[in-house]
């Protein structure tokens, strides 16, 4: 390799002559910072411009991660749900019903395997039929499959019918 260099020099280099290699040293003098600046800091200071805007996207995006995280490790560490059959879930049904004094305005309540209730509402008010529905799916797990909402001639009040389940849909 030194024979090689030391050959190449002495064709290109010895061979000019001495304003030729002030002029070659000079213009070199001149183009290595502009190549330095053209190359390797102007790409530099341009990425760092750029990181420092993108910052607080990246770092909003740390804090989704971050909670995200949280979520998925609690949902790995619930309790997997019970799921109840029929029977069950009719009775948990009317055990919230009577909690939320609604027992007289069930006029259909009728267990369908595996795991699910047709249930009719002649009138309730839609406000409470949307607290007890999350009564029911908070307190038992219990959430509805299919439902039919009738709007009553009184204001606010409505006419259900709904299949009720936990677990699998029926």
């Amino acid at each position: 390799m030194k024979l090689r260099l030391k050959k190449l020099r002495q064709q290109n280099w010895d061979t000019r002559t001495l304003t030729e290699r002030k002029i070659i040293i000079a213009g070199a003098l001149l183009v290595l910072p502009l190549a330095a600046y053209l190359l390797l800091w102007r790409p530099a200071h341009q990425a760092v411009s750029q990181l420092h805007k993108s910052l607080p996207q990246l770092r909003i995006q740390t804090g989704q991660m971050r909670i995200a995280a949280g979520q998925i490790e609690e949902i790995r560490h619930r309790p997997q749900l019970a799921v109840m059959d029929a029977e069950a879930v009719k009775a948990a049904i009317e055990v919230s019903a009577a909690k939320y004094q609604l027992q007289d305005t069930l006029t259909t309540l009728i267990a369908q395997e595996p795991a699910g209730v047709r249930l009719s509402i002649s009138a309730i008010s839609f406000e409470k039929w949307l607290i007890w529905l999350r009564e029911l799916e908070n307190s038992q797990h219990i959430r509805v499959d299919s439902i039919a909402i009738t709007r009553l001639a009184q204001p606010g009040l409505v006419a259900v019918r709904a299949t009720l389940t936990n677990g699998s849909t029926l």
